[in-house]
């Protein structure tokens, strides 16, 4: 029976981001920390770059802007479209 519960904690905990909820994982990756109005990466309501830039951008930010601080985004492609998908709704 433990050994079902403990397997049980370790799906629900790898699944944590089944289904990819953008506005979850920016939160949880901590962007709000450096991207908001007044912060060094700046307010994301202003990106204007479409999805597949986005999702560029944070899979390899130096292979599109070298001079950038920021460090790649560990994260799936799900999670990774997740978030671009969050980003491209604070435009609205």
């Amino acid at each position: 029976m433990k050994i079902i519960l403990c397997l049980l904690a370790v799906a629900v905990a790898g699944s944590a981001f089944a289904g990819a909820d953008g506005a979850a994982l920016f939160k949880a990756k901590m962007c709000g920390a450096c991207h908001a109005a007044g912060k060094k990466g700046g307010d994301l309501k202003d990106s204007k770059m479409d999805k597949a830039s986005l999702v560029k951008f944070m899979k390899d930010p130096k292979s599109v802007n070298p001079k950038v601080t920021m460090p790649a985004v560990k994260a799936t492609d799900e999670e990774l479209n997740a978030l671009a998908d969050y980003v491209l709704s604070l435009r609205k």
